[in-house]
């Protein structure tokens, strides 16, 4: 999230671990005895204190529209219990069998409360669209992260009336929208945005 940071927000943060590696820090915590020295690594929202985000939301009182899963055809195969249960990519947790080989979640749509379903070929993306973040540079080219562990991909940065677009050189499987893309130009964070869509070139 550090990557959609403006440059007055950046010139007032101070990261007193900012020249530490993270193995030193471990080692030091060890040495002192503190518990978190030795806590597995997660990417889990940390306020939810291990349990998943789908039971934190129900707890809660989200209560997600159920509808059917489709195809890329449309044709209903089956039903689920919500949409935000299901991100693009997701396999497991569908409900679907019997199929002629495995299926993705391709695509949600919370206000028709549809889950598109479709083959691992259908998740690939070529261009993606991002809401107005920050973009720190003029520059045209560049490499785009579009997940926290995904490898970094070059591409071609657009900008538009409202926010930019990336053209990417090779297509991303599984984008998301509501995911951050970070923008790097020679190893710097030179822009961010919020992911809207992603289509195929």
């Amino acid at each position: 999230m550090l990557a959609g940071l403006t440059p007055p927000a950046l010139e007032r943060l101070w990261f007193p671990l900012g020249e530490t590696f993270k193995r030193d820090n471990r080692e030091r915590a060890a040495g002192l005895g503190l518990a978190a020295a030795h806590r597995p690594e997660s990417q889990e929202a940390c306020f939810l204190g291990g349990s998943d985000y789908r039971d934190f939301l129900e707890r809660h009182g989200v209560q997600g529209l159920h509808g059917p899963i489709v195809d890329r055809a449309g044709r209903e195969l089956g039903r689920h219990e919500g949409t935000w249960r299901y991100t693009p990519g997701q396999r497991k947790g569908l409900g679907l069998g019997g199929g002629k080989g495995p299926l993705y979640v391709v695509a949600t749509d919370a206000s028709s409360g549809t889950v598109e379903v479709g083959e691992r070929s259908a998740l690939a993306s070529s261009r993606v669209r991002c809401e107005p973040g920050v973009l720190h540079t003029d520059d045209v080219r560049g490499e785009a992260k579009l997940r926290f562990r995904s490898p970094a991909v070059a591409a071609a940065v657009v900008k538009e009336v409202a926010g930019f677009s990336l053209e990417l050189d090779e297509p991303v499987d599984a984008v998301a929208p509501g995911q951050l893309a970070a923008i790097y130009v020679d190893g710097a964070v030179v822009g961010a945005g919020t992911i809207t869509s992603a289509s195929p070139a």
